[in-house]
C-alpha cells in the first residue's frame, strides 16, 4: 500500500520553478534539434517555425496555469484530463506523457553522449550515456529544495551562454568582431531561406513541439511549491518572452550568420557561430554549455516524470508501489522506473547517435501533440465544470484573457499538425509509431474503467476553498 506517512514536499520556492521552466526546455531540443530544424526548414524557416510553435505553447501554459492554480497537485494536466474531461483520457494522457518522456530522456542522453564523443572520440558514446545517466540518477536522488537549487543555478548556466550568443551574434551581424565583415541579411537569400519549400516548415513543426517537451515542469511543480497560487503565475507570465528571446530570437541569430548549410545535429549552429567569430576555445566552451544543459533538461524530465507516476498511481492508473515516497519526498520507485525505460538511448551502441537522436525527437514530438490536445481540451472543459459545481470564473487566481478563441485555434493547430505529419512520407514512420501506441492507451484505460479501476481525484478541498473564499469577497 501506498505510505500514507510520506508525500512530496513543497521545498520549491518561485525562483526555483521560474529556473525549472527554463532549464526544462533549453536542451538538446534547443541545442541540437534546432541546427536539423535550420537545416531542413531554412534561415527563416525554422525561427518560424520556433515562433509558431511557442506561441502555442504560451497559450498552452495560460490554460495549464488557471487550472493548476485552482488544483495544485503533482502530475497536473494528466489529472485534470481525467477530471474534467473523462478518466479514460487521463489514464491515456499519463501514460502518453510517461512513454514520450522515456523516450525524450533517451534522446537527451543521447545528446549528451554525442558532445562529451566530441572530446573524447575514442570512447564509444554509448559509455557516455551510461555515465551520464548515473549522474542524472543522482540528481534525482536528493530532495526537493535542493533540486531545485541545482536547477535554478543549471538554468542560469544556460540563460547567460545564450545572452553571449545573442550579443555575439548580434555583433557579427553589424560585422564588428569576426573575419565575415557585415553580414546583414546577406544569409537570408532565395536558396537559404526556404530551401525545401514552406511545407518543410510545417513538417520542421513536429520536432520543434518536441523541443518545447519539459515546459510543463512549472505546472507539474506547483504541488510541491510554496504558495502556487502566487508563484506558478507569476512563472507562467515570463514564458512568452523567454520563448522570444531564447528560441526563435537565438535560432534568428544561428540563421543569420551561419550558412544553413553548415547546420546540422552534429554540427550545432551555437557552437558554429563562435568558431565564426574567431573567439579561441569558445566553440568548445559552448559544447561544455550545451552538455550542462542537456544534463539539466533530462533531469527535469526525470522529475516531471517520477510526479506523474505518483499521480498516477494514486489515482489507480498505475501500480500503487509507483506511488511510495521517502521520507525525503523523493518517489524512489518511479524515480528508478524513469531512469530504467529511459536506457533506451543505449541502442547508440548499435545504431549511429545522430539517427537515433532523429528517431527519438521525431516519435516524441508526435507524442506530444496528444498531451497538449488533452491539455488544451481540458481547459476548455474546465471553466464550464467549475460553474457546474457552483464556482465562478471571476473568482479565479489565474486566467487566459480572450477564452475560449486561443484555446479552439490551438486544438485546430494541433490537429493539422497531427494529420500533415501522417501525410508526409518524411514524417510518417512517428505516425506510424505514435498512433498505435494512443490505440492502445485507450484500449487498456477503456477496460480499468469499466472494471471500476481507476479513481477520481479528491478535488473536494480545492472545490471547497474556492467556494469559501467566492462566500468571504
Amino acid at each position: 500500500m501506498e505510505n500514507k506517512g510520506h508525500e512530496l514536499h513543497r521545498g520549491l520556492k518561485r525562483r526555483h520553478i521560474t529556473m525549472m521552466s527554463i532549464g526544462g526546455t533549453i536542451g538538446t531540443g534547443l541545442f541540437l534539434a534546432s541546427g536539423n530544424v535550420v537545416s531542413e526548414a531554412g534561415a527563416l524557416g525554422g525561427p518560424i517555425a520556433y515562433l509558431a510553435i511557442g506561441i502555442l505553447v504560451y497559450f498552452l501554459m495560460k490554460g495549464l496555469g488557471e487550472m493548476a492554480t485552482f488544483m495544485p497537485i503533482p502530475g497536473a494536466y494528466t489529472t485534470y484530463s481525467g477530471l474534467f474531461v473523462h478518466p479514460v483520457l487521463g489514464f491515456m494522457v499519463g501514460w502518453n506523457l510517461c512513454i514520450n518522456g522515456f523516450l525524450g530522456l533517451g534522446a537527451e542522453i543521447v545528446g549528451g553522449g554525442m558532445i562529451l564523443n566530441q572530446f573524447f572520440p575514442s570512447i564509444p558514446p554509448v559509455a557516455f550515456c551510461v555515465i551520464l545517466s548515473l549522474l542524472i540518477l543522482g540528481l534525482n536522488m536528493i530532495d526537493v529544495k535542493s533540486y531545485g537549487e541545482a536547477e535554478y543555478w543549471f538554468a542560469g548556466i544556460k540563460v547567460v551562454a545564450i545572452i553571449v550568443f545573442l550579443v555575439v551574434g548580434v555583433l557579427m551581424i553589424f560585422g564588428v568582431i569576426g573575419g565575415q565583415g557585415f553580414i546583414g541579411l546577406s544569409n537570408w537569400n532565395s536558396e537559404s531561406m526556404f530551401p525545401n519549400g514552406f511545407t518543410a516548415v510545417i513538417l520542421m513543426m513536429t520536432g520543434v513541439i518536441w523541443s518545447y517537451l519539459g515546459v510543463e515542469t512549472v505546472v507539474a511543480a506547483a504541488g510541491e511549491t510554496e504558495n502556487p497560487q502566487k508563484n506558478v503565475p507569476k512563472a507562467i507570465n515570463t514564458i512568452f518572452i523567454r520563448i522570444l528571446i531564447f528560441y526563435a530570437g537565438s535560432v534568428t541569430i544561428m540563421g543569420l550568420v551561419v550558412p544553413y548549410g553548415n547546420v546540422s545535429v552534429l554540427s550545432n549552429g551555437y557552437a558554429g557561430l563562435f568558431g565564426l567569430a574567431g573567439i579561441k576555445g569558445a566553440a568548445v566552451l559552448m559544447n561544455i554549455v550545451i552538455l550542462t544543459s542537456l544534463a539539466s533538461a533530462a533531469v527535469s524530465i526525470v522529475y516531471l516524470l517520477s510526479r506523474t507516476l505518483v499521480a498516477l498511481s494514486k489515482e489507480g492508473k498505475a501500480p500503487r508501489a509507483l506511488g511510495k515516497v521517502n521520507k525525503r519526498g523523493i518517489p524512489m520507485n518511479a524515480v528508478l522506473l524513469t531512469m530504467f525505460l529511459g536506457q533506451v538511448s543505449l541502442i547508440t551502441n548499435f545504431v549511429s547517435p545522430d539517427k537515433v537522436f532523429f528517431f527519438l525527437i521525431s516519435i516524441a514530438g508526435f507524442n506530444t501533440l496528444l498531451g497538449w490536445f488533452a491539455s488544451f481540451f481540458s481547459h476548455y472543459k474546465f471553466r464550464k465544470w467549475l460553474v457546474a459545481h457552483g464556482g465562478s470564473v471571476d473568482k479565479l487566481k489565474f486566467k487566459m484573457g480572450s477564452y475560449p478563441m486561443p484555446t479552439i485555434i490551438c486544438l485546430l493547430a494541433l490537429v493539422a499538425i497531427a494529420i500533415y505529419t501522417a501525410y508526409s512520407p518524411s514524417t510518417r514512420f512517428s505516425f506510424y509509431i505514435g498512433a498505435p501506441l494512443l490505440v492502445l492507451y485507450f484500449i487498456i484505460g477503456t477496460y480499468l474503467h469499466k472494471k471500476g479501476k481507476l479513481q477520481e481525484t479528491n478535488y473536494k478541498p480545492f472545490l471547497d476553498s474556492h467556494l469559501n473564499e467566492t462566500e468571504i469577497k
